[in-house]
C-alpha cells in the first residue's frame, strides 16, 4: 500500500455555488487525515505525513466498518453536545501525548472520522477515476457508526451554504464531479468559507502589557508571496489564556535575533516590543479583507495548524484578487 499526499483545494467564492459541474459538501472543522486500513489495523497520517492515530484510540475499531483494505481521505472531527463540529474540543485532543490522558479524553470527547474520498481499494489505485465514481465506491465499502461517517453531498450548493450559515459552520466544499484525485492543490476542489481565512506563518510576537504582561501582545503574521516571506500584520485577538500559555512555552525554543522578512515596516514604538521567532509555526487567521498593500484587515486568531508546514502558506495572485473583494 503506497503512501499518498492529500488533494488540496483552492479558494472559491459564492459564485461557485451555482455551478452544475460540482457537488457540495460541508467543510468540517477538524483535522485532515488519510486513513490506511489493512486487515484489523487502522493508521492515520495527517497532511504532513505524521502518524496521529495514537491520539484517537476510540477510532481503532472502525476497521470493522470498512469492508475492504483501502486508503481513505477524510476529517477527524469532535462533535459537541449540539452535534456540531467543535475544533476547540479537538484541539484539546491534539495537544495531548500522555497515554492515560489521551484515553480519558477519548471517552469525554470522542472523535469521529468523516470520510469523503477513497484513493485505493484492495491494492488497486482509484485516483484516476472521476469523483462521482469514487463516491459510489465509498458507499459500497463503508458501514457507518458513531465513530465513522460518510460525508453527505448535494448538487444544491446554495442550500448547503445557507445551512452552514445558520449553524455557524466553516462553509462548504465545491468539488468537480469529473475530477480525478490529484495529490496537490487544484481548482477541481474549491473551499467556500463564510468568512475569509488564511494560514499564516508565525514570525514573532510583541511583548505583552497589562493583563498580558506574562504572555504576548500580538503575533506577527507572514505568508509566502512571490517567493518571499511577506509581512501581513499583527494578530492580537482571539486567544484565550491557555492558548497564550501554550504558545509562550513553544516560543522558548524558537527565539532568534533574525528578522525573517525581506521587507518590514512598523513604528519605532512597536519595533522595541518585537521578539523574533524562527518561522516554523502555522496559525489560521480570519479577517475582513486584504488591504491594497496586502495586509490583514481586522485579523482574529482561530487556531494553530500543526498539520501544515510553513512552506505551504503561499498566497497566489488569484487568491489576492478574491481576498480583496
Amino acid at each position: 500500500m503506497k503512501l499518498y499526499s492529500p488533494m488540496l483545494a483552492k479558494i472559491g467564492s459564492e459564485k461557485d455555488l451555482e455551478r452544475s459541474d460540482m457537488i457540495y459538501e460541508l467543510k468540517f472543522d477538524g483535522t485532515r487525515a488519510l486513513c490506511y486500513k489493512t486487515g484489523n489495523e487502522i493508521k492515520f497520517l495527517n497532511r504532513r505525513g505524521k502518524r496521529i492515530d495514537y491520539r484517537y484510540p476510540e477510532l481503532k475499531g472502525i476497521f470493522r466498518n470498512i469492508t475492504k483494505d483501502c486508503v481513505l481521505d477524510g476529517e477527524i472531527v469532535v462533535f459537541n453536545s449540539r452535534g456540531l463540529p467543535d475544533f476547540s474540543l479537538l484541539q484539546e485532543r491534539e495537544h495531548v501525548d500522555e497515554k492515560l490522558r489521551t484515553e480519558m479524553l477519548a471517552k469525554i470527547h470522542p472523535a469521529c472520522y468523516v470520510v469523503f474520498d477513497v484513493l485505493e481499494v484492495e491494492g488497486t489505485e482509484v485516483t484516476r477515476k472521476p469523483l462521482i465514481e469514487r463516491k459510489r465506491i465509498l458507499e459500497s465499502i463503508i458501514v457507518e457508526s458513531e465513530r465513522i461517517k460518510k460525508s453527505v453531498y448535494t448538487r444544491d450548493g446554495r442550500v448547503l451554504f445557507d445551512f452552514a450559515k445558520r449553524y455557524k459552520l466553516e462553509g462548504v466544499m465545491a468539488k468537480d464531479v469529473r475530477s480525478p484525485y490529484v495529490q496537490k492543490r487544484s481548482g477541481f476542489w474549491l473551499k467556500i468559507k463564510l468568512f475569509k481565512t488564511l494560514d499564516c506563518v508565525v514570525c514573532g510576537y510583541t511583548e505583552g502589557e497589562g493583563e498580558r504582561e506574562k504572555f504576548f501582545g500580538a503575533l506577527l503574521a507572514g505568508i509566502w508571496l512571490r517567493k518571499r516571506l511577506h509581512y501581513l500584520g499583527r494578530v492580537g485577538t482571539g486567544f484565550d489564556e491557555a492558548q497564550m500559555r501554550m504558545l509562550m512555552e513553544k516560543f522558548k525554543e524558537l527565539r532568534t535575533r533574525q528578522n525573517p522578512f525581506d521587507e518590514f515596516e512598523e513604528s519605532q514604538e512597536i519595533m522595541k516590543k518585537i521578539r523574533w521567532l524562527k518561522p516554523s509555526m502555522v496559525m489560521e487567521v480570519k479577517f475582513m479583507y486584504l488591504t491594497e498593500d496586502i495586509k490583514l484587515r481586522a485579523p482574529v486568531f482561530l487556531r494553530m495548524r500543526e498539520d501544515k508546514a510553513p512552506e505551504e502558506c503561499v498566497l497566489t495572485e488569484e487568491e489576492i484578487e478574491k481576498l480583496t473583494e
